[in-house]
């Protein structure tokens, strides 16, 4: 009962993200995917990305909690 249940709903979710994919595809936007993902993930391990500073008005010893 369960495993149908659950094959029934992942087969609908699968039929919802083809057709989701086909309607990217067909407006000509890229479609992405888990290989994408994976591949800004190492990115940005191998290069973090740049952060803005805190200006020394927000950490002011007087008001702020985490400079103490």
């Amino acid at each position: 009962m369960m495993d149908e249940l659950w094959s029934r709903g992942w087969a609908e979710a699968h039929k919802a993200a083809l057709q989701a994919r086909e309607d990217l595809a067909r407006n000509g936007r890229p479609v992405p995917t888990l290989w994408d993902d994976l591949r800004k993930l190492v990115r940005d391990l191998i290069s973090p990305p740049v952060t803005a500073k805190c200006s020394e008005t927000c950490c002011d010893p007087q008001t702020c909690q985490s400079a103490a």
